[in-house]
């Protein structure tokens, strides 16, 4: 079955001004063209196979270069040294982080985290959710489709890649669509957690049940056990990361993993808003949820040009 729920429309409008700007704003932030171009620089002075294929993603596949770059970028943002661990031919996640700071806290494990990142398929997010692809001329009300099920197919597709790591893994799934700023916010990171709400209603009967229920079924982290119980499915991912992109900056969202074979410790990324379940076991079948920060909001990181290593930064000297 697919939910709908009513389109914000003055949320959706508020967000459309960035999609407008093609030129690189005040404050040294950039557009997803500059993040585009300085991520490929990077990857040029110093993983020329990576670069090789990351120009090929941007002029087949523009959604998942995006994603790459931006998300490359944003780790730099959070200060955690995010560093090309993806090797061609080879593979592996994107990324790997250091949350720790010092040259000798540096080579403990327990201070590292792998980063995989992914993007929805444009065309994909507008058959799910029925908003176009393009920025539109005006903004209506209206209902739209839930993308909660893009989320769970792509941390499936994900789950093994990120199986081996013997550190805390993160899916981060980004996405340009036009109609992004209406489909990512903290009821989707909510509902991809615990799959999307419904409500019950007996025939004939005149009583409320003001109650949510769910199946479970799109669910990214949880499912039916047996005898009623429920358990933690794909493990290998530590947290998800739901990245809307737009303009000069994007939002984010976080979803941890209750129960997760490598627990991601939020102190690694204390300003993202991290969506649980608590408690967890869950007790006769209430799944009951809480955000680690108090009415949460999409963390708001502004797009800066991705950085250069420091030996390869122009003026400096090759080390």
């Amino acid at each position: 079955m697919l939910v709908r729920c009513p389109l914000d429309s003055q949320r959706l409008t508020a967000r459309i001004s960035w999609l407008k700007r093609e030129v690189i704003v005040g404050f040294g932030t950039t557009n997803i063209d500059g993040i585009l171009s300085s991520y490929s620089e990077y990857l040029h002075h110093g993983h020329p196979e990576n670069a090789k294929r990351f120009d090929q993603n941007r002029a087949s596949d523009r959604e998942a270069a995006v994603a790459e770059a931006v998300v490359f970028g944003m780790l730099q943002g959070f200060n955690v040294d995010p560093q090309i661990n993806d090797e061609i031919k080879k593979g592996g996640a994107d990324f790997i982080c250091c949350a720790s700071r010092g040259s000798l806290r540096r080579r403990l494990p327990q201070d590292r985290f792998v980063v995989e990142a992914t993007s929805l398929s444009p065309d994909a997010v507008t058959n799910r959710s029925g908003i176009r692809n393009e920025v539109p001329d005006d903004i209506r009300g209206g209902a739209i489709g839930l993308v909660t099920r893009n989320i769970c197919y792509k941390a499936k597709d994900k789950a093994t890649q990120l199986g081996d790591y013997p550190m805390p893994r993160i899916l981060a799934i980004a996405s340009s669509h036009a109609g992004i700023p209406a489909l990512f916010n903290s009821a989707t990171a909510t509902w991809a957690l615990v799959s999307d709400p419904h409500w019950r209603q007996e025939n004939g009967s005149s009583a409320v049940d003001s109650a949510e229920y769910t199946d479970l079924e799109k669910s990214v982290f949880i499912k039916p056990g047996p005898n009623g119980t429920i358990i933690a499915c794909r493990k290998s991912i530590s947290a998800i990361l739901l990245v809307a992109v737009y303009g000069n900056k994007s939002e984010v969202w976080g979803i941890l993993h209750p129960e997760a074979a490598r627990p991601l410790s939020i102190a690694f990324l204390p300003d993202l808003p991290f969506v649980r379940i608590a408690p967890w076991p869950v007790v006769d079948g209430r799944i009951l949820t809480e955000w680690v920060v108090a009415s949460p909001s999409g963390h708001s990181v502004y797009h800066f040009p991705v950085r250069l290593p420091k030996a390869n930064r122009r003026g400096a000297p090759s080390s």
